[in-house]
């Protein structure tokens, strides 16, 4: 039988999900800050857990035992899933079937960022646009696109100011590039970029400049500023930001019966 877990104090879980080596960043302050929904196959002495974070799930514990198929099978599709231990793989493609998609991934280690390469990268910034750490303002009129994350992890622009932090380009007005806090943290983050789809604003080496300046602003107050790219593009921007050492990863996503 799978129960909720509701008892706010999550001490019992911590071991469960410390074997992860991805999304760390994620977890872990969303665990001690009493953030998400948990699943477990027991209250008192808890051997599978499901950490669901809006779109995001992090399945821990045994998976060889019976409860891990009731837990895989209440995540809905296109909800993103990572695990630890790999049995958890062999798992869900037992159940899902031709049904599993593949995100493949990519996460990078920020113990070679360098300040004064960053420094020099943010001073590329092309004089025609300005460079802004976030403020309430500025997040209560972003944009879908520049705001996603900031709804389904934060819940308000209010709450994206207390928990979180974001620097932006603009250009007069209108945020053209922003790079912030993925989810609320405690001293290291994920990072999260985006940039305006209109065509004049690509190439303009934005992205590396907004990034750079989140990243020094976290450095220089001590916190770790993590990089987990989806794509190629984001891996070569985190090569040319100072990350270094990717290790490639895949996340499983179930697929709709309509999907290709």
């Amino acid at each position: 039988m799978i129960l909720q877990w509701t008892n706010a104090n999550r001490s019992k879980l911590v071991d469960l999900f410390d074997t992860f080596k991805v999304g760390r960043r994620i977890i872990f302050p969303a665990l001690l800050q009493n953030r998400g929904n948990i699943w477990v196959d027991s209250i008192e002495s808890p051997e599978v857990a499901r950490l669901q974070m809006s779109i995001i799930n992090a399945l821990a514990g045994d998976s060889a035992k019976s409860e891990s198929e009731e837990i895989i099978k209440m995540i809905n599709p296109h909800e993103l899933v990572f695990f630890s231990n790999p049995g958890w793989s062999d798992k869900i493609h037992d159940i899902w079937g031709n049904r599993v998609g593949i995100q493949k991934r990519t996460m990078m280690s920020p113990v070679t960022l360098n300040i004064d390469h960053l420094k020099g990268l943010v001073a590329n910034l092309p004089e025609e646009f300005t460079l802004e750490l976030i403020d309430l303002e500025t997040t209560r009129n972003l944009n879908e696109n520049m705001s996603m994350h900031i709804s389904m992890f934060f819940g308000s622009p209010e709450k994206f100011i207390d928990k979180g932090f974001g620097f932006c380009i603009k250009d007069g007005g209108e945020v053209v590039s922003m790079a912030s806090t993925f989810t609320p943290f405690i001293d290291e983050f994920e990072i999260e970029v985006r940039t305006s789809n209109s065509g004049e604003y690509r190439r303009k080496g934005l992205a590396t400049i907004v990034s750079s300046a989140l990243i020094l602003y976290a450095l220089e107050r001590g916190f770790i500023p993590h990089w987990d790219a989806a794509n190629d593009i984001s891996v070569k921007l985190a090569l040319k930001l100072g990350y270094s050492n990717p290790y490639p990863w895949e996340a499983f996503y179930l697929k709709k019966p309509e999907d290709p």
